[in-house]
């Protein structure tokens, strides 16, 4: 088997940060376990309680990681076979000749929006990558980036780093991109058929939390968020729990509160393991999957056609208790609403989310009900909570 190290320099924008020496591709240093994707694609090493959030579809390898309670990821890997990427790209673009810098665009429109994207410098590497360095301008706070894109063997592999400002963060970032490893030699190929699913940077996660609650289950919570240009149906998160040898221990699944996901929009989730933390777990990843609306979007009675007054106080029993009304202020009746409740911590995790429906099955214009949702565990102290509302068309 023959394996593509890549030896990754990552930048600041005040100085360069270079590892001090090269980390072996075939074992994990020390304080870090070796992660090797179920396709064979790559592999890499990371600290052993890091999520790993895997939305791989038949077409691409799209998984990314990120330290607990950060809430976003660090590091990214997106491998696509070239011979798919290049019809999608451009049919007659010559394989044999693969220009890294055609690939950038195609690169930058897949994952970050052109307004927030100032790009600083593009740099060849010694190992034959292109890296991109460049910030990504938010509303409250700018990051950033170093991505590395890189031609392997059949595949097209991009690294996507964000540069933390934790220094021992950053540091752990660069023990994992410098423990990359590609085999060239993969069975693994990309599909160009589907029915409807979303591609892989369809779904994120974010502000994940995990906790054990209060009867001994392992909770796992936190917030998808629909990355595509599309509304999302049938979104299903499933995490899997694994030991230090990179065994599957036990998994479970479970669709998102939202019946339909706008672009931008985000809905939370809730995974419970009944049976608690399986000894000689030492990491979990999560997958998720969904196709682009059709069914649900032919019924949805969305957020915008609800009005929700809400107030949260904790009961007698100490358990937090969010109750309030909603009115349908939409121009259709409504059945089978319902309120989605989610709960932040002061650093904006997920720390508990519930779904209950209104006490009115039907809901016509301008009436009002009653709703009420009772936490009895979170995964830290509540800080502030979102509610949303959202039905069914009633066509009777």
């Amino acid at each position: 088997m023959r394996r593509l190290l890549l030896l990754i320099l990552m930048l600041s924008l005040a100085a360069a940060c270079r590892p001090t020496e090269e980390t072996s591709p075939e074992q994990a240093p020390a304080g870090f376990a070796r992660y090797e994707h179920v396709t064979g694609v790559f592999s890499l090493s990371i600290p052993p309680d890091w999520v790993v959030s895997d939305t791989s579809d038949p077409f691409a390898v799209n998984v990314e990681f990120s330290p607990p309670g950060f809430g976003e990821s660090l590091i990214g890997v997106y491998a696509v076979e070239r011979a798919a990427l290049g019809a999608e790209i451009d049919p007659a673009l010559d394989l044999s000749a693969f220009d890294l810098e055609r690939l950038s665009e195609y690169h930058i429109a897949t994952f970050y929006d052109p307004a927030a994207y100032k790009e600083i410098e593009r740099t060849p590497q010694p190992d034959g990558s292109l890296r991109i360095s460049f910030l990504l301008e938010g509303a409250a706070r700018s990051s950033q980036h170093n991505d590395f894109l890189h031609i392997a063997g059949p595949y097209y592999l991009a690294l996507r780093v964000r540069l933390p400002d934790d220094p021992d963060l950053l540091q752990a970032a660069r023990v994992i991109v410098n423990s990359l490893a590609i085999n060239t030699d993969s069975a693994w190929a990309s599909s160009t058929t589907g029915a409807g699913g979303a591609g892989p940077e369809a779904v994120g996660f974010v502000n994940l939390n995990a906790f054990v609650g209060r009867s001994s289950t392992f909770e796992i919570v936190g917030q998808v968020q629909n990355n595509a240009n599309a509304p999302l149906e049938f979104v299903r998160i499933t995490a899997q729990l694994y030991d230090e040898r990179g065994s599957l221990l036990v998994e479970q699944d479970e669709f998102v509160s939202s019946d339909l996901v706008q672009p931008g929009e985000r809905a939370p989730f809730a995974l419970s393991f009944p049976d608690g933390l399986p000894q000689g777990t030492v990491r979990y990843d999560l997958l998720a999957s969904a196709r682009y609306a059709d069914f649900t979007s032919q019924s949805f009675y969305g957020p915008t056609n609800f009005a929700v007054s809400s107030e949260a106080a904790f009961d007698d029993s100490g358990l937090l208790v969010v109750s309030g009304q909603v009115r349908n202020e939409g121009s259709a009746p409504a059945r089978l609403v319902k309120v989605i409740v989610t709960i932040f911590d002061d650093e904006g995790r997920v720390v508990g989310t519930e779904t209950t429906l209104v006490d009115r099955q039907q809901l016509a214009q301008g009436e009002v009900t009653d709703y009420t949702v009772t936490f009895v565990a979170l995964g830290g102290n509540p800080n502030t909570f979102l509610v949303t509302a959202q039905g069914i068309i009633d066509e009777n």
